[in-house]
């Protein structure tokens, strides 16, 4: 299906100005695939491939080293997305800023995903692992960074639904290839999604060139922590740290519950309650359940959030739906339970995904510098999965076990509803 054409707005840039740009439903025709082949990257190594690896590798230290390397990829991930998108707002080439990057950066993670899918020492894979999400991040810090680049902030609502509906595409992509295909030709099959559509993007969207565009200006700064400081710039925005705090809180809910899930399964619900007895199949049909609650509400509220012109308040509505479905699996702790919650789990996750990406790319501070301070943004979403391994560790091990694990999602998806309320930019 192609998405229906709409101008985009040109940049500031001399070179770029005279280039005919690209129309906003060509662009989205193909970073939609593109998105969806970064999301299956990180749901079906994550979700399946590592977990599965880490259990036949050393099956009686698996939270431990689960854990350990969750905490070891998220730093990574966390210096990723900033770095992708900061590299890319400097560079000046003729296929544009962002291209180099997203092309480079794919090659890279697909190249890594196949030597993962031939290893079978653990301390190979954490290295290999950790190496994929530092560039992972960088292709996601490059191609988010096409919003705000290439999509006037009236329609971005609209834009940023279908860019999210990426995502349950992606999830599906990767959970299932993951959960059916196993070791060496789920990371094969996945990788070739990655490199595929990225390909695809930049050659059926292509970027004007950048060579005209004005650099950003050099910090004045001397000295490591002055450069620090400039970096981060982006918080001396009261509406900048709002919003991180706000996504950061809905991250931190996800990722310790939503990182554990294949355990949940086997030690919470039982292997003896799942299709087949088998948790890596369980949980590809969880995430299926998801996807399918995340579609019917996610392009419709983008739309929906752009008419009213009220996307924060979605975001809460979301967030607050979030916390009020962990309670299901505590209150049903059974495969049933675990399908009403996933369904749920779609629907608010969709809502706010709809949402999600036009709120961050309107309280961006510096135009010049979008890449980077959109990256810092996307930290809300690697740094809670450093602390989440940590954390829900912690909680299963010594706080009460998985039931307390879904009691803090709620607690973090409450305040994320909370202190979005307070952003002013955006309605």
């Amino acid at each position: 299906m192609t998405i229906p054409d709409a101008p985009v707005a040109e940049t500031a840039a001399p070179e770029q100005s005279r280039s005919k740009p690209p129309r906003i439903g060509r662009l989205l025709t193909f970073l939609v695939p593109a998105t969806a082949g970064m999301i299956a990257v990180y749901q079906g190594v994550q979700q399946i491939l590592i977990p599965a690896q880490v259990e036949a590798l050393d099956p009686a230290n698996k939270i431990g080293n689960l854990a350990l390397l969750t905490t070891f990829v998220a730093i990574t991930s966390m210096i990723g997305i900033p770095l992708g998108g900061a590299l890319s707002d400097r560079t000046r080439s003729r296929f544009g800023r962002r291209t180099p990057w997203i092309v480079g950066t794919a090659v890279a993670s697909g190249l890594l995903m196949v030597a993962m899918g031939f290893t079978g020492n653990i301390f190979l894979l954490g290295a290999l692992y950790t190496v994929l999400w530092l560039t992972a991040n960088m292709y996601q810090g490059a191609l988010t960074a096409v919003l705000p680049d290439r999509v006037p902030e009236e329609r971005r609502g609209w834009a940023a639904a279908l860019i999210g509906f990426g995502t349950p595409i992606g999830v599906l992509i990767g959970v299932n290839v993951a959960g059916q295909a196993g070791q060496v030709w789920g990371y094969t099959i996945i990788a070739i999604v990655l490199v595929a559509t990225a390909l695809a993007f930049v050659l059926g969207s292509r970027e004007p060139s950048s060579i005209g565009l004005p650099l950003p200006e050099k910090s004045r700064s001397r000295g490591v922590s002055g450069g620090v400081g400039e970096f981060l710039s982006g918080f001396r925005s009261r509406d900048f740290t709002l919003a991180f705090v706000s996504r950061f809180a809905l991250f931190l809910s996800y990722a310790t519950v939503s990182g554990f899930l294949f355990f949940t399964l086997s030690d919470f619900i039982g292997a003896d309650q799942l299709p087949e007895g088998n948790p890596g199949k369980a949980v590809a049909t969880l995430l299926t359940y998801t996807v399918l609650g995340w579609v019917v509400v996610a392009t419709a509220l983008g739309w929906v959030a752009d008419k009213i012109n009220r996307r924060k308040l979605f975001v809460g509505i979301a967030a607050i739906g979030l916390a009020a479905t962990m309670f299901v699996p505590i209150l049903l702790p059974t495969w049933t339970g675990m399908v009403i919650y996933s369904v749920l789990l779609g629907i608010f996750i969709g809502t706010y995904f709809a949402v999600d990406l036009a709120v961050m790319s309107l309280v961006l501070p510096n135009k010049l510098q979008e890449g980077r301070d959109l990256g810092i943004l996307n930290v809300a979403v690697g740094l809670p999965t450093i602390l989440s391994g940590a954390i829900a560790g912690v909680i299963i091990t010594f706080l009460g076990g998985y039931a307390s694990l879904y009691v803090f999602g709620a607690i973090c998806a409450v305040i994320s509803g909370i202190v979005v309320l307070f952003i002013k930019k955006v309605r």
